[in-house]
């Protein structure tokens, strides 16, 4: 089960780091597309948590909340990709998301902290993160949307693959 877990864990870097790379290329696309990108980036998130959370166990590969978060996210995506709503709609629904994941990721760094630096990284980005979608709640413009999709979504596409393998290789080197 390891064995597969570690293939897990890179065949998700490889894709999260693909989408972050079309994103950045594609950013005029995304951001004026932004209901269909971040709407089909939640089913997607929603699709990997739920899917391999039944498949590897979440108690073996992440924290208890990851299958009720998916759902959340399966839910948020689908209402942005099937309903007709307006460009703030789409902003606040995506900070809230982007609240919901991060607190999550918050609680999951707390209970985990023991002096890992990945973790305070991890937590650093999660604060930011949330910090950032209360200023697109609260002003959910075109600009805020861009902040959020060039910038914050990057490094969260990158970061969230790529700590749990770090974290891995951390343990294995302490072994």
């Amino acid at each position: 089960m390891e064995k597969k877990i570690k293939y897990y864990r890179l065949i998700k870097l490889a894709v999260f780091v693909a989408i972050a790379i079309l994103t950045f290329f594609l950013r005029d696309i995304f951001i004026n597309y932004l209901k269909y990108s971040i709407g089909g980036l939640m089913l997607l998130y929603g699709f990997e948590e739920v899917a391999f959370g039944i498949i590897f166990k979440w108690d073996q590969i992440s924290h208890d909340d990851k299958l009720y978060l998916g759902f959340i996210e399966l839910l948020f995506g689908s209402i942005l990709l099937f309903t007709h709503i307006d460009y703030e709609s789409v902003c606040i629904i995506w900070a809230t998301w982007s609240i919901v994941r991060e607190s999550y990721e918050i609680k999951e760094i707390i209970v985990h902290l023991k002096n890992n630096i990945l973790k305070v990284v991890s937590g650093i980005e999660s604060l930011t993160i949330i910090v950032f979608s209360v200023i697109l709640i609260l002003n959910p413009t075109q600009m805020h949307a861009m902040i959020h999709l060039y910038i914050l979504l990057l490094v969260e596409l990158i970061l969230t693959p790529l700590i749990p393998i770090l974290d891995e290789i951390k343990i294995n080197n302490k072994h």
